[in-house]
């Protein structure tokens, strides 16, 4: 099948399935290539990149320092 008769049956998938065909065909290009990593294996794993941290204290203390911050002047009850 040459790139031309691909086109149609492209336009034709809806937005998820274009989504893995581009991922598919990034992994298979990459692979010939010897390119190893893009990330598509890592898919919902923590990069460390946001939302991570290390903390010492409970979940409790980190909650209440979070609501102070952000209620200094409303009374807040759990």
């Amino acid at each position: 099948m040459t790139y031309s008769e691909c086109i149609p049956l492209i336009k034709n998938l809806n937005h998820n399935d274009k989504l893995r065909l581009a991922q598919w065909l990034i992994k298979a290009i990459s692979q010939e290539e010897g390119v190893n990593d893009f990330g598509f294996d890592n898919v919902g794993k923590p990069s460390g990149l946001c939302g991570i941290w290390q903390d010492s204290r409970s979940g409790d203390d980190i909650l209440q320092d979070i609501v102070n911050s952000r209620t200094q002047s409303r009374d807040i009850t759990f």
